[in-house]
């Protein structure tokens, strides 16, 4: 690979941060940058910030979780790649239509619990390389595009909803999220609790104003931004209203 590849993970569980990037061999021709977090705890975007303040040289940065595991070498992947966008390897499409909205999960992504069990294949029902936002385990963008737009995490954001306020605020700067294919794995199948619900309502007002509305891939029936009074629907999970939609259309 011709440019470096910098694989940028906070860290407080070492064993699963061993086992999903330090031994995993499709790292090894990658920058590992290990951000200890075992006695600040500080948020997450706070740490993603410090490393972007701190990087001396341009390359690739893949921000990924300590449970969030490559499996295939992603710098292959990235050679050539347009550096004016940012990826992910999942995320959530918001489809507007006439009397109602429409999230779909775009990506794919294999899901299992900490300790290996209940296996999840989760696979987008939107097609191509679209996405409004990424969920928060991996986001990949250039180190020459987050200086020149001056992308940064919103450290209001410890820990939800950080990444999907990267991609509404990266939208607004005119950059676009676009789906990266990586095979992969999450070691987490992730919680709703009332820290997801209080980032959901900071971001609801920090875009209010905001015409476009941008879903989350955690949970398939909320959002931000754009009219919140309208309908919305998962088309994964609302086939009647789908089809109602499509005979509409």
């Amino acid at each position: 690979m011709s440019e470096k590849v910098y694989m940028v993970s906070v860290v407080r569980d070492y064993a699963m941060y061993r086992k999903c990037i330090v031994d995993n061999p499709f790292c090894r021709s990658l920058s590992i940058v290990t951000l200890d977090n075992r006695d600040e705890n500080l948020g997450i975007p706070v740490r993603y910030n410090r490393f972007m303040d701190s990087i001396q040289e341009d390359g690739w940065v893949v921000f990924c979780h300590e449970d969030w595991m490559p499996l295939q070498d992603i710098g292959p992947l990235l050679e050539g790649l347009d550096r004016s966008s940012i990826y992910g390897p999942v995320g959530a499409v918001m489809e507007v239509c006439p009397r109602a909205d429409f999230i779909h999960i775009s990506g794919h992504i294999e899901q299992r619990r900490k300790d290996g069990s209940w296996h999840k294949d989760v696979r987008g029902t939107w097609k191509g390389g679209e996405a409004d936002t990424f969920d928060c385990q991996c986001v990949i963008a250039h180190s020459s595009l987050l200086r020149e737009k001056d992308l940064r995490f919103d450290e209001h954001l410890s820990f939800d909803m950080y990444a999907e306020d990267f991609c509404a605020s990266a939208w607004l700067k005119g950059v676009p999220s676009k789906i990266l294919p990586v095979k992969c794995r999450h070691y987490s199948g992730g919680t709703v609790g009332q820290r997801f619900w209080d980032s959901l309502e900071y971001l609801r007002g920090k875009y209010r104003d905001c015409p476009k509305r941008f879903p989350s891939p955690v949970h398939r029936r909320i959002s931000f931004g754009g009219d919140q009074s309208r309908p919305i629907y998962n088309y994964r999970r609302s086939p009647n209203a789908v089809i109602r939609y499509l005979l509409k259309k």
